[in-house]
């Protein structure tokens, strides 16, 4: 199985304060693998360094097999942030313009679109299930809605993998529900690999294949199995302290 993500032995500091020490995760093809931990523990930082948007201390990030210094296939990779808690309500922007605008990566910036172009813009819509909402203002939408739309804008240069870093902060939980099942579903019918940063343990463990839990060093890198039986021992070591995890009712009907 191919490694879409390598980071080995990665440190990082802010300041000569130790963010990251010694971090080894691995990613491989076709994996959906949630990263939890407390606030403030290096989550938004490893994926910064697996981006390139910052530079390791020491240690090697490798994508697809590649050392990062070397890596251009940009399009191959979706993301995803927390743009839903944060997103300017007044931008005069359609869902299909801001799902096309994910294509700026492989068109350039002053290539025009060609009807294969919106075909595609179209299907990743369908795909979140915001056909409906197509040519609605994106400020107009629900926050739930709104990282559909993010989602799709990520998938719609066709990625093989794609990284989310808490998208569901400001959603409410049947809207979170909701973004959890359709992520599975897209690793299920595509096979895509994902990579989710949450706070959400109680769900995620359901959908995701492997966790890795990280407080500046990893205290787990596993299957989710293995994760639940172990669960109150790893996140005791990871946060410092006894943590009560909130369980969620996967049957409920989510809207």
């Amino acid at each position: 199985m191919d490694n879409m993500l390598e980071l080995k032995e990665l440190h990082f500091s802010y300041e000569n304060q130790p963010v990251l020490e010694g971090v080894n995760l691995t990613l491989k093809r076709g994996e959906f693998l949630g990263l939890v931990g407390p606030n403030g523990s290096g989550k938004s930082t490893l994926i910064k360094l697996a981006l390139g948007s910052l530079s390791p201390d020491s240690g090697e990030v490798r994508l697809f097999g590649e050392p990062l210094r070397r890596f251009r296939s940009w399009s191959r990779i979706g993301y995803v942030s927390q743009k839903a808690n944060s997103f300017n309500l007044g931008f005069p922007a359609t869902v299909r313009e801001v799902v096309a605008s994910g294509l700026s990566g492989k068109l350039g910036l002053f290539r025009r679109m060609k009807r294969i172009h919106w075909e595609a813009v179209d299907r990743a819509i369908e795909q979140v299930d915001l056909s409906g909402f197509a040519r609605r203002n994106i400020g107009k939408l629900s926050g739930g809605q709104q990282q559909r739309a993010f989602i799709a804008r990520a998938l719609v240069s066709d990625p093989d993998l794609l990284i989310l870093d808490e998208p569901t902060v400001g959603v409410d939980a049947r809207a979170a529900e909701r973004f959890y099942r359709l992520l599975a579903d897209l690793h299920r019918r595509q096979g895509l690999s994902l990579l989710l940063v949450t706070h959400d343990i109680g769900a995620i463990t359901t959908y995701v294949d492997r966790i890795a839990c990280l407080n500046r060093q990893l205290h787990f890198h596993g299957d989710a199995e293995e994760f639940s039986r172990e669960r109150e021992r790893i996140l005791t070591a990871a946060y410092g302290h006894r943590v009560q995890v909130m369980e969620h009712d996967h049957e409920s009907p989510v809207g």
